[in-house]
């Protein structure tokens, strides 16, 4: 069983690609307009969370300021050095020393 295919004429074959490259000029366009909605909300998601953790932070450094002003302790640095000794030994040291 053969198909036939209607002749199309120079004029609808100029008007289907015309109309074919209209369709992916606009599948073009708005792919590009989607993804540059998209990278604004994730540029203005990671200036929020930005200002956020900095808020945070100040807050923390804060409180910490406020503490030590309030505890009157002054440390050196970042931290305080806790000086001691550890010792590792094997389970049968453990269950003697008892």
């Amino acid at each position: 069983m053969q198909v036939q295919h209607a002749q199309r004429g120079p004029v609808a074959r100029v008007a289907g690609i015309i109309a074919g490259i209209a369709v992916i000029a606009l599948a073009a366009t708005l792919g590009i307009v989607v993804l540059a909605v998209l990278l604004g909300l994730a540029l203005i998601g990671a200036v929020i969370i930005a200002i956020r953790t900095w808020w945070l932070r100040r807050q923390l450094r804060q409180a910490a300021a406020d503490f030590q002003r309030r505890s009157g302790r002054q440390y050196r640095g970042q931290g305080q050095i806790i000086e001691g000794e550890f010792r590792r030994g094997s389970d049968e040291d453990h269950h003697s020393q008892r």
